[in-house]
């Protein structure tokens, strides 16, 4: 990593928040210049300062106060962990007691009242700080936050094979090293681009949305309300959006919402699963854009490795393969191809690895070489032509919505009740369309209704079952495992 590339990326979002004239943010006729969220970080982070690298917990959702309270954690060199509304009470706390968490930033906009089981966090009111009148005139400059490089900048909580949510630590070296490569490579135009943030705040994606925005002085147009939620093309448009940066899946949702003209974009930006033929015809016949691009990475590498450019050269690869291409690495990472073609990664993205003093969660995952981190991926790749495609994984994970969700963590939820016998969940695909299906066996008459009770207080929206099947007993297939293909004929 090139030298003071930390500080060097802090100076400029200083001078970006002083200086630009820009609009921050921007959701229908609701706008906040950079000169707003300047005064709002000044107090916000102030108040943060006197606590230390702690692990702040932001309940929030896409409000102007969620992202004044992630720079503002950032600029007072505490560690940033976001909380969705959409992640059940129990996974909540679950968080808290992993990341030792002492600290909440709260905003209205999360819609639900906190656990009692937090009652004991120091917990900060966002709306009546940036509502409040107190003058900044008073209160200090912000200045480069006094951090290492190797400091965690955000933990992210994905799905764990352990029935927990596992953290994801993510250094202020990492995602800044993301950040350059991103910039370097996908083509943005400084204090020009309108990006769209389209996903729960609780995924990585949203580091490939709001460090750029911020750094280039550019906008950020989220989805806030219900109306645009079921409508988003017609956010596209009337916001003028002009880098969509999403997963492949949305665009099928999308597609109910398109006008008969083509929506123009400048560029589309997909990641987060497989990126397939149908989806990228969708895109051709639905929308005018001058790049196209598809990126592949995980929350471990901060979050992307690597960049594909469509060409319309490579057509015929893509028919062949079924799928668009992941490309090629970022400039100056390290890859290796093991058994199987199975992807590790190397380089100043990669995470120092997750949240676990016992190490246990880390073995096998990452590992050091003269230095540098590696991270073993899961995934398989080939290489056609020149450029990299993702086949699929050797383990329990699978990518839904962009989510990676471990199966195995679903089935140990599903095993805290007594009365099953076993339990097997899997990715089904029907209509071009991925979802999970969760089979129980059990010799009790229970209904569908009990077992949704049961998981929607331990597992997020995005681990939710879309078809459960419940068994006396369950059919094998030769090789000793769930005959999949024969439980399809259910759905």
């Amino acid at each position: 990593m090139e030298k003071n590339l930390v500080q060097n990326f802090y100076k400029k979002i200083i001078y970006n928040l002083k200086n630009n004239k820009n609009i921050f943010y921007k959701n229908n006729e609701t706008k906040f210049t950079y000169e707003y969220v300047h005064q709002k970080i000044k107090i916000l982070s102030s108040k943060l300062k006197k606590h230390k690298k702690e692990c702040i917990l932001l309940f929030s959702d896409k409000s102007v106060g969620y992202y004044i309270s992630v720079i503002s954690i950032l600029f007072s060199g505490n560690t940033w962990i976001q909380i969705s509304p959409n992640i059940p009470d129990e996974r909540i706390v679950q968080i808290s007691k992993i990341s030792r968490s002492k600290i909440i930033i709260f905003d209205k906009s999360f819609k639900r009242k906190l656990n009692p089981k937090l009652k004991n966090h120091k917990i900060y009111l966002i709306d009546k700080l940036i509502n409040n009148k107190t003058q900044t005139d008073n209160i200090d400059e912000l200045t480069i936050p006094d951090i290492k490089k190797n400091y965690n900048a955000m933990i992210f909580f994905t799905s764990g094979s352990t029935g927990l949510p596992k953290g994801v630590q993510i250094t202020h070296e990492n995602f800044i090293a993301c950040l350059y490569h991103q910039i370097k490579n996908l083509e943005y135009n400084e204090n020009a681009e309108i990006f769209s943030d389209y996903h729960d705040n609780s995924f990585v994606m949203s580091l490939v949305v709001i460090f750029p925005a911020l750094y280039l002085g550019c906008t950020i147009s989220p989805l806030i309300n219900n109306f645009d939620k079921f409508f988003p093309a017609k956010h596209l448009t009337k916001n003028k959006i002009s880098v969509l940066i999403t997963v492949p899946s949305f665009i099928l949702f999308i597609k109910q919402s398109l006008p008969k003209n083509k929506i123009n974009i400048k560029n589309i930006i997909l990641c987060g699963e497989n990126f397939p033929v149908n989806i990228l015809e969708l895109i051709k016949k639905n929308f005018t854009f001058k790049n196209l691009f598809n990126c592949y990475g995980s929350t471990e590498t901060s979050p992307w490795a690597f960049f594909y450019k469509y060409k319309s050269k490579d057509n015929q690869i893509i028919k062949e393969m079924f799928q668009v291409p992941i490309g090629k690495p970022f400039q100056n990472l390290k890859i290796k191809l093991g058994k199987q073609n199975e992807l590790s990664i190397g380089g100043e993205i990669i995470s120092p690895g997750y949240l676990d003093k016992s190490g246990k969660l880390n073995k096998g995952k990452f590992s050091k070489t003269k230095n540098e981190n590696f991270y073993n991926t899961g995934d398989i790749l080939i290489k056609k032509k020149q450029v990299y495609f993702c086949k699929g994984r050797n383990d329990t994970q699978i990518k839904i919505k962009g989510y990676r969700v471990d199966t195995t963590e679903i089935e140990k939820v599903i095993k805290k009740l007594e009365y099953v016998d076993y339990t097997y969940c899997y990715l089904n695909n029907k209509n071009k369309t991925d979802y999970l299906v969760l089979i129980i066996v059990t010799k009790k008459n229970i209904n569908k209704k009990k077992i949704y009770e049961h998981i929607q207080k331990f597992l997020p929206v995005y681990m939710l079952p879309k078809e459960i099947l419940i068994l006396k007993k369950i059919k094998f297939n030769k090789n000793g495992k769930v005959d999949k293909v024969y439980y399809k004929k259910y759905f």
